[in-house]
């Protein structure tokens, strides 16, 4: 099972951009690999095959299969157990995952978690028309099934899930579309967790930290704390960015599992979450209202309430002035003290606590700052302007965030998640070609196994791209690697070589205008 395992890494790490067949491998084993280097790898049986290596590639995938797998269970009903003591399938390969990065390149303090689509490569038995997993999140356009496809009895899995296609763990989910493919998908996702960056930070590798693959459809929320659960234990998270899909989930499911690890999370906001709200237990404090996540004071002019979200065609410009309403709207926030207590209560401080407004009802003494905009509160309204009351845990939990929502932090923080954008355009793009043709196994272990190589796969070509030799994996000193890029400058492409190209003139159709050759006059060639 070694060998097996190092010969599919040096494959697919040799080039990236390979799909993950296994004849293709043997014939480069026969044909490119020196027999010093079959040694080094264990290959030194003389009647090794294609079949034993197939054999050996799926002894493996049954030795780290789940324990609650459907294929453990046998025809004859009898259920084959799992090793004890074994970690599970995930831990394994995210360890894989984590041996593909130095030592000396820390992980940053702001890691982005997204989710990608795996079509599974076999054949499919039918698409329906919206998906019966158990996740929160269902796009607007989702179609609803129609009365004949109610009446089609499919197969179901030992997870009370229909199945669509001779591959037994494949589900439907759905995904982002793009280049015209259809919204629903049979197959896998994988969920990706990378390094993002800092706030201020001039040079790093967005290195992958670790996967999940899980059948599609399934609960997004579920799946980001069981991926950061299983990451290699050099790995922790401090800040972590992510999209709708996981905000989306119920407090229980996503971010009250994120604060009991003590991880801050950054998110977006769903329109559906954009609207007024109040505190439910809070019987003193309601003096106040929420808005996107965030508690403000009813003093608040009105004209900073209903503010619009941020938008992907929105330009640097636009996105700078949507932020300094944010700001603007900020001096009337209630700002986290600190993180969570123990029993999970939050304490807020007023803004004219924090002297950033003046209120009415706070004493003369307590104005720090005489230029701050005074409140619309009005005397013993019970505003609680300059006082630091205490949240219940679960009180609206989903919606708040530590950094206010909109607001320059909070974007400069939030813009780090399009590094997970960027891992997923290196798996389907620039290093690698992820596609639903990149490998022709079935079942979830198997491709997550085959996916965890290709993570492998890019993350040694991002250090080879990035420190140009001078990091590699046996660097331990994070002071060996380069703060700037050792690449020198690349010229620029060809046709910018010399300037952008003038458009040519424009011809004249008719008339025999000046330089236009006369109607049957000999055509004349240059042949200087």
């Amino acid at each position: 099972m070694r060998t097996v395992l190092l010969l599919i890494l040096a494959y697919q790490i040799q080039r990236p951009s390979r799909d993950m067949a296994f004849l293709p491998l043997v014939r480069w084993i026969e044909a490119d690999m020196s027999q010093q280097d079959k040694v080094r790898v264990g290959l030194t049986h003389p009647r090794w095959s294609y079949y034993k290596i197939v054999a050996t590639f799926h002894a493996f995938v049954d030795l780290i299969d789940d324990a609650d797998s459907q294929h453990r269970v046998q025809p004859n009903g009898v259920i084959r157990e799992r090793y004890d003591g074994l970690p599970t399938r995930n831990r394994i390969l995210n360890r894989l995952i984590g041996a593909s990065i130095p030592d000396a390149c820390p992980p940053t303090p702001v890691s982005a978690l997204d989710s990608t689509d795996v079509e599974t490569p076999g054949t499919w038995l039918a698409l329906p028309s919206r998906s019966d997993g158990d996740d929160e999140y269902v796009p607007d356009d989702a179609a609803e099934p129609t009365d004949a496809e109610k009446k089609i009895r499919w197969e179901v899995g030992l997870d009370g899930r229909n199945i669509y296609s001779p591959d037994k763990d494949a589900r439907a989910g759905y995904r982002t579309v793009v280049h015209n493919r259809s919204r629903l998908f049979l197959g896998w996702d994988a969920h990706v967790l990378c390094d993002a960056g800092w706030y201020g930070a001039n040079h790093y590798v967005q290195f992958i930290r670790g996967m999940l693959f899980e059948p599609a459809g399934q609960h997004k929320g579920d799946a980001g704390i069981e991926l950061i659960d299983s990451l290699d234990p050099r790995f922790t998270v401090e800040t972590l960015c992510s999209d709708r899909g996981y905000s989306f989930a119920v407090a229980e499911r996503w971010v009250l599992p994120l604060q009991e690890r003590g991880i801050t999370w950054v998110h977006d906001m769903h329109p559906l979450q954009k609207r007024e709200r109040t505190l439910l237990k809070h019987d003193k404090f309601d003096a106040h209202l929420m808005l996107d996540g965030t508690l403000f004071t009813r003093g608040m002019p009105k004209r900073l309430r209903a503010l619009p979200g941020y938008h992907p065609g929105m330009t640097n410009a636009e996105k700078r002035a949507l932020a300094a309403k944010y700001d603007e709207r900020a001096q009337y926030a209630f700002v986290p003290n600190g993180g969570p207590r123990p029993d999970g209560s939050w304490q807020y401080r007023g803004p004219a606590y924090l002297g950033r407004v003046n209120c009415v009802n706070m004493a003369a003494h307590r104005r720090m700052n005489s230029n701050a905009p005074l409140t619309n509160c009005k005397e013993g309204d019970g505003c609680w302007c300059d006082r630091t009351p205490t949240v219940d845990a679960d009180d609206q939990l989903g919606l708040r965030q530590k950094y206010l929502y909109g607001t320059t932090k909070w974007l400069a923080h939030y813009g780090m998640r399009n590094a997970s954008e960027a891992k997923m355009a290196n798996l389907k793009r620039t290093h690698s070609t992820l596609r639903r043709a990149s490998s022709s196994v079935n079942g979830t272990t198997a491709n997550a196994l085959l996916f965890a190589v290709r993570c492998v796969a890019v993350n040694i070509a991002l250090m080879h791209a990035v420190y140009d030799g001078k990091v590699t994996l046996a660097t331990t000193d994070p002071r060996e690697v380069p703060i700037t890029s050792p690449r020198t400058r690349r010229r620029p492409p060809a046709h910018l070589a010399h300037g952008p190209k003038k458009r040519p003139e424009a011809r004249r159709s008719r008339g025999n205008a000046p330089g236009r050759r006369p109607a049957g006059a000999p055509r004349q060639r240059d042949h200087g």
